[in-house]
């Protein structure tokens, strides 16, 4: 036992919590999955009691969920059996797990997982459906017979018609033919086209008042018989208890169907240091219930490493006679993520008849499975990271199972800020605004997409990585739009020649930074000068103004300081010598043996090929 309560998973007793995060499991599920396959659609028992189940937590994983449903139950001394009905029928069933609290009140002895079904060929209501087709139907077919009859009595009439107009010019030749014969003839000919046509007509009235009813009912027995396909499932619980007592009964399982990503808003206000930051986890679901009031938990974690005790092997290398002990893992989410995919739609369409609503939740999950794709990539970059988060939402939580998205807040946090303007006119010439960040939170920051207002204005998306508890980033706040940047190759000062099979360049680029606001701002002007590492390419004579050192890696920092209305300048001067066909080699796809033809960064050849064009002109 272990919290109060007593556990079963799918027929076996062992001790469980439904923290996700501290699961442990006592025993192989293999067997129990075998077992599970063999049972048969069987209807539901007469003595299981229906339990009055209601959904309470629900844990989100990148490509499923695990919900745990409650229902009270009111023992009976001796053995009785209860069941949580009309389950969906993608359920893993392997993930099947049933918790009786208080431990005292009795002891679970067995659990099963039956399927059935919504509805089944012999039920009324199917009967009916179908006998109510056949009713319109049969009067269809019957106007289609008296259809088939005017058809006929038309050709009967138009060969009188032929007969008549054939006879009529030797009856004149042989003797004298009265008009009142002829008009006659034509009175009849004309009196029977009328009355078939009527008749016709009436015909066609009936058969489009029928119409729209035969297919209302042929919609109807197609619903009941897509239904009388769709599976549910039905977990019996048997429990055994001494005497009559009240007890809550837990059925915690996984299934498909749900996904979330995390994203996160950063709200600022000019002239205030703090930044408000709060993060929400957008949840996805068409599970096939609604999760109302819920308490949502998020995880980045792998569900399926919930479901086994981690267990190292050694690191052998060579040839090793150590037995090795190998375990055969029936994967029953991969069944219920195959029933998912094949009954989920039609599901949903047999309780929702609208077309529109139909074809919005088709591209909902088609929107769901994309993203459940991308938060499986991200979760897993966080696992090889060593790390994973769980995160539970604040408050009670209601998601439909409409597949809409539907943000629920995971943590808020007021982080001190150190706000900078920044520029790089080599890459843009717009300086931005940013911060300096410490997540000061006990939760780790998730990768995502970080929405920003300032003074309550939004200002668009940025990004942001994994930040760690007590790990520092930095945030994008904005285009600094009172800072004016150039940056252009002056002319005067260099120059460009080639020499046989090697070419000389010298560049001298001039950077200007101003101010056109009325306050003194402060900008972490950034630069660069190429960095060789090979000797066939050389750079010398580097020069700046202001002069300031390059790092390792080339990289130039200023933080010039400007007044209102002030302009600056900035210098960087180099000499770049290199093969003459550099700029034209093609980049090798591995590294070459030292002293042959060398591998380039693809960046540095756009370069030079530009400052050529420049230099050249």
């Amino acid at each position: 036992m272990k919290g109060g309560h007593a556990t079963v998973a799918n027929g076996c007793a062992l001790a469980h919590s439904f923290k996700p995060m501290n699961t442990r499991i006592l025993m192989s599920l293999v067997p129990l999955a075998f077992a599970l396959r063999s049972l048969a659609a069987e209807p539901l028992s007469d003595d299981a009691q229906p339990l009055a189940a209601r959904i309470t937590e629900v844990t989100v994983y990148a490509d499923r969920a695990q919900v745990v449903r409650q229902a009270p139950a009111q023992l009976a001394p001796g053995t009785s059996r209860y069941a949580f009905a009309k389950l969906p029928g993608w359920i893993d069933e392997g993930s099947v797990r049933v918790t009786l609290a208080p431990a005292s009140a009795g002891k679970i002895l067995d659990v099963q997982v039956r399927r059935t079904f919504l509805a089944k060929p012999t039920d009324d209501e199917f009967l009916k459906a179908e006998a109510a087709v056949r009713e319109i139907s049969d009067e269809v077919a019957a106007l289609d017979d008296e259809k088939s009859v005017l058809d006929a009595q038309t050709k009967h009439v138009d060969a009188i018609r032929m007969f008549s107009l054939e006879k009529f010019p030797k009856d004149a030749a042989a003797r004298e033919v009265k008009p009142q014969e002829y008009s006659a003839a034509v009175e009849f000919i004309a009196e029977s086209l009328r009355k078939t046509a009527a008749a016709r007509r009436e015909l066609e009235k009936k058969r489009r008042n029928l119409q729209p009813e035969l297919q209302a009912r042929q919609r109807r027995a197609e619903e009941l018989r897509q239904r009388s396909q769709l599976e549910q499932r039905t977990v019996i619980v048997t429990v055994h208890s001494a005497a009559a007592a009240a007890a809550t009964l837990t059925l915690s399982s996984m299934l498909p169907g749900a996904t979330w990503e995390p994203v996160h808003e950063l709200r600022a206000s000019n002239g205030v240091t703090n930044l408000a930051l709060t993060s929400y986890g957008t949840v996805t679901q068409s599970t096939g219930e609604d999760w109302t009031g819920v308490t949502l938990a998020l995880s980045t974690q792998r569900s399926t490493e919930t479901m086994k005790i981690p267990e190292l092997h050694g690191l052998l290398l060579g040839n090793s006679r150590a037995a090795v002990r190998a375990v055969n893992r029936i994967d029953t989410f991969q069944d219920a993520n195959r029933n998912w995919f094949a009954q989920n739609g039609f599901f949903f369409n047999s309780a929702n008849p609208d077309a529109a609503q139909q074809r919005e939740y088709a591209d909902n999950q088609k929107l769901m499975l994309g993203q459940s794709l991308v938060a499986s990539a991200a979760f897993e970059h966080l696992q090889q990271r060593g790390t994973s988060a769980h995160f539970t939402a604040v408050g009670g939580q209601t998601i439909r199972a409409d597949g809409r998205p539907v943000r629920a807040p995971i943590g808020a946090a007021e982080l001190g800020a150190k706000r900078h303007i920044v520029a790089a006119p080599e890459l843009s010439l717009n300086a931005a605004h940013t911060a300096d960040l410490a997540n000061t939170g006990k939760q780790p920051l998730l990768p995502g997409k970080v929405a920003l207002y300032i003074d309550g204005a939004f200002l668009g998306l940025t990004e942001t990585d994994f930040v760690a508890p007590g790990e520092s980033f930095d945030v994008f706040l904005g285009v600094a739009d009172q800072i004016k940047l150039s940056r252009v190759v002056d002319p005067k000062r260099s120059e460009y020649y080639r020499s046989g099979t090697r070419t000389r360049m010298k560049v001298a680029y001039v950077l200007t930074v101003e101010n056109l606001a009325d306050k003194p701002a402060t900008v972490q002007l950034a630069d660069r000068i190429p960095v060789s590492e090979v000797e066939e390419v050389r750079v010398s004579s580097v020069k700046t103004t202001p002069e300031v050192k390059a790092d390792i890696k080339g990289l130039l920092r200023w933080a010039v300081a400007l007044g209102p209305k002030q302009t600056k300048e900035y210098r960087i001067e180099y000499t770049l010598e290199y093969p003459a066909d550099l700029p034209q080699r093609a980049d090798p796809k591995k590294p070459s043996a030292p002293g042959s033809t060398l591998h380039f960064e693809s960046d540095l050849k756009l370069q030079i090929r530009s400052l050529e064009d420049v230099l050249k002109k």
